[in-house]
């Protein structure tokens, strides 16, 4: 059966968490994060609460006084928060769940229980059941948490955006087509192994002929003769019109699998509605990237951004233009963060693609007025602007920095200005910082997680693990003014 806390009844050969002794000369930021657990902990609501919400997700249909000893919810929550505050991948979180001193002490394990091993599927089964809406409302009993510390820091607040990519490579459209072909014809193969048809007995050669014609296409794209045009475009046909055979092919075996399906015993049937399910997923991938790829390549027509498939394992990609030097187009979505004054990130969404950051303004502000009541001033920077937004934003808070996006027009503005305006113009830079430090010690310059559902995870989860580093920091400043972890050189805004 599954407990929801380890600590509720102390074994005797473990220390509790409250009395978990962290170093206040180490820089590193577990003993932030021990700290900030322990501040959770510590509030009895607060941890009750984070309990149920994990468990909502974990026990979901199963019950809890049966089965096998699962993961308690309070280690749950240690290895979600661990994982992407200290930047790890599963391998390395299940060496830390069984050799790190603090990571075993904060999920109430003691020193008899050495021979207790967390293999890496293990956590990440039951790591990857929390939702991102849970991970969310968990961050906002954290904020709430550090605002009882910081009483006026939800008054401020910055906003920004920035773009997390997916993890995919570039999108050529050759490559595209290369990936559907190789999918569809392996899953192909299985289902066709599975309910016993001989439609892909030739499926190593089909593979092999595939590899030839992207080749020869990527090859022809590669060339700088001068008929490149022609030769290109000759390959790529070749390549498309295979694609399509493919996928009529797919889609035959497809019918028959249904055709017989009944006829299959009840582990066949559950094996091959998987590689079904999967092989119709690739199919309808790969038949949209040789369309786009006849389009582009072949009559030299141009495909509208909302048409393309930018991967056939992240859909939802969105290619993003951002206009800079170091990363003019970006594959992804855009990120909207709002910091308070203390330093807390109370709110993080994925922006919905072709979503600007003119468009979010508004909603934005009026979702943090719900939230936060106390919200008095606003800052954001140039990307925001527009007359509507200038407008609008007036009548619903009356201290906002939203500047011009025209050089003149924001001169007037800082000359105009009031003390306010000014002092939270020059202040929110400090939200690069924040994002600066989601990406590089969060790790969300790159979603490593599949799939919308793990991208949106992944996203909430990196802010939990941030909001609770920051809350470790002012209980270090209450117990050591004086320790290392206290010290920040960050300014509020």
């Amino acid at each position: 059966m599954r407990i929801d806390d380890p600590h509720a009844q102390q074994r005797i050969d473990s220390v509790p968490l409250l009395n978990v002794h962290l170093n206040p000369r180490s820089r590193d930021e577990t003993v932030k994060l021990i700290r900030g657990l322990q501040g959770v902990y510590a509030d009895e609501p607060a941890r009750q609460a984070v309990l149920g919400l994990i468990a909502q997700d974990v026990l979901r249909g199963v019950r809890r006084d049966v089965g096998r000893p699962g993961m308690d919810m309070w280690s749950v929550f240690v290895l979600l928060s661990a994982r992407e505050a200290l930047r790890l991948d599963y391998d390395r979180l299940e060496d830390l769940a069984e050799n790190h001193a603090l990571i075993r002490a904060a999920m109430g394990l003691g020193d008899w229980e050495h021979g207790k091993h967390f293999d890496w599927t293990r956590i990440w089964r039951n790591v990857r059941k929390v939702r991102a809406e849970t991970v969310a409302a968990i961050n906002q009993r954290v904020v709430q948490l550090g605002h009882a510390l910081a009483p006026t820091a939800a008054e401020s607040a910055r906003v920004d955006s920035f773009v997390m990519q997916t993890n995919v490579h570039h999108p050529s459209d050759l490559r595209q087509v290369a990936d559907g072909l190789r999918l569809v014809l392996r899953n192909a193969a299985r289902l066709a192994d599975i309910i016993g048809s001989t439609a892909m007995r030739q499926h190593a050669h089909l593979e092999k002929r595939a590899r030839f014609l992207v080749l020869t296409a990527s090859r022809a794209t590669a060339s700088k003769h001068r008929d490149r045009d022609e030769r290109r475009a000759a390959a790529a046909q070749e390549l498309c019109d295979f694609a399509d055979e493919r996928c009529l092919q797919a889609m035959a075996l497809g019918d028959r699998f249904i055709a017989t399906r009944e006829t299959l015993g009840f582990f066949e049937q559950a094996q091959a509605d998987g590689e079904h399910e999967r092989m119709m997923f690739f199919v309808r991938g790969l038949a949209t990237c040789a369309h786009v790829a006849r389009l582009r390549l072949v009559d030299g027509e141009t495909v509208e951004l909302s048409d393309r498939l930018f991967s056939l394992f992240e859909p939802h990609t969105e290619l993003i233009y951002r206009g800079k030097v170091r990363a003019a187009v970006e594959f992804g979505h855009r990120i909207l963060v709002t910091e308070d004054a203390a330093g807390f990130i109370i709110a993080a969404q994925v922006m919905p693609n072709g979503q600007q950051d003119r468009d979010a303004a508004v909603p934005l502000v009026e979702s943090l007025l719900k939230q936060f009541p106390k919200l008095k001033r606003v800052s954001f920077d140039r990307g925001f602007h527009s007359p509507a937004n200038q407008k609008a934003l007036a009548e619903i808070i009356s201290d906002v920095c939203l500047p011009n996006s025209g050089d003149k027009a924001l001169a007037k503005q800082f000359a105009e200005a009031t003390v306010s305006w000014t002092w939270q113009r020059r202040h929110h830079s400090g939200i690069e910082a924040a994002i600066g430090n989601l990406q590089d010690n969060r790790g969300c310059r790159r979603c490593p997680d599949k799939g919308k559902d793990g991208y949106d995870r992944f996203l909430q989860t990196a802010v939990l693990a941030n909001n609770l580093v920051t809350y470790g920091r002012p209980l270090w400043a209450q117990d050591d003014p004086e320790s290392l972890p206290a010290r920040t050189r960050r300014k509020a805004s």
